[in-house]
């Protein structure tokens, strides 16, 4: 059931923001941006952002349609930072294809993000509400921090949870936060409702985070679209890892201490997946990283508790609690 209402509203999504792009296609007589909307169009993505946001204008009484053009300049400016993203990373593969830099090289691929960045702020005026205006321009800002912040712990001989938090705050949740505010003001939300969507996107931001870690190193490329352990390879503390060196062994701390390693030469050390799984596994990390994912679906369920009963509503209930089994799913079949 849960599972048929979301995909409900990834296919409503994908028609309406499928009309923009081509539309756009349309109108393009620039190699470079039509390249840039062919290679969004075809995408896909689980479409969380745009939804959560529209559904949060809907939840406070309003229609989805107002909040539908700032609900693809969300989906837009998301998209460009994981161009963005897998330059830095050196992804070669996103949602089970070819990355935009595996596909046209890095300069060109920061050209498409910026691009994705300015068409995305089209869709954002035409909500012709400052405040909304400013208010996802901000998360962009923070979304840009969070990265920025990700990449500096790379070189941190210690990272904690807390410094964890801030990156995934602002790398992850500021979008999500963005989406339920922007969609509850465009609703006419009051300040009270307009609060507890924001915090319920916030909670489900930093446990969406959570949990996309855990897929790095639960999930299988085949079903998440993206290569397995390439946080770990990249040097990322993530709340799994940074867990992990505080709960294991001396001989698998060093390990992952080892590949984690910025002056390690490319090669000189024989990055085992499967050990590395073994060692979250066996230090308590992973399922210490489902319990706090889970607490925070819980809080941001409890957020919009006091909100009026809807299908909105419950539609935002059940995003919550689906990606939760979503999580478990993967990590049972992963460490059986």
């Amino acid at each position: 059931m849960k599972a048929m209402l979301f995909q409900e509203e990834v296919q409503y999504f994908n028609r309406k923001f499928s009309e923009v792009i081509e539309q756009k296609l349309q109108e393009c007589h620039n190699e470079i941006l039509y390249d840039a909307l062919s290679y969004i169009k075809d995408t896909g993505g689980k479409r969380l952002r745009p939804i959560i946001c529209y559904l949060s204008a809907e939840a406070v009484g309003g229609s989805r349609e107002k909040a539908l053009s700032t609900a693809i300049a969300i989906e837009l400016i998301h998209n460009a930072s994981l161009v963005h993203d897998d330059i830095i990373d050196d992804n070669h593969i996103r949602r089970k294809n070819p990355s935009n830099p595996a596909i046209y090289g890095e300069k060109t691929a920061v050209i498409i993000g910026d691009l994705l960045l300015g068409l995305s702020c089209e869709m954002l005026a035409r909500c012709e509400m400052p405040e909304v205006v400013s208010l996802v321009s901000n998360a962009i800002s923070d979304t840009a921090m969070g990265e920025y912040l990700e990449f500096k712990l790379r070189n941190l001989q210690e990272a904690t949870e807390q410094s964890y938090m801030e990156v995934a705050e602002l790398k992850t949740a500021a979008t999500f936060m963005a989406s339920t505010e922007a969609g509850a003001m465009l609703g006419g939300g009051n300040e009270v409702e307009i609060d507890n969507l924001r915090n319920y996107g916030k909670s489900l931001g930093i446990a969406y985070q959570i949990q996309d870690d855990i897929l790095d190193i639960c999930g299988e490329t085949a079903e998440t679209g993206k290569p397995v352990g390439l946080d770990i390879k990249n040097g990322e503390r993530t709340l799994l890892v940074i867990h992990a060196l505080n709960h294991s062994e001396y001989t698998e701390k060093e390990y992952i201490k080892a590949i984690l390693s910025r002056d390690r030469e490319p090669g000189s050390i024989d990055i085992d997946i499967d050990r590395v799984r073994r060692i979250l596994v066996n230090s308590g990390s992973i399922d210490y990283a489902l319990r706090l994912s889970e607490g925070l679906v819980r809080t941001a369920i409890n957020c919009i508790a006091e909100l009026e009963d809807s299908e909105a509503k419950q539609k935002l209930q059940f995003i919550a609690d689906f990606s939760v089994e979503r999580i478990n799913n993967y990590v049972s079949n992963a460490v059986i």
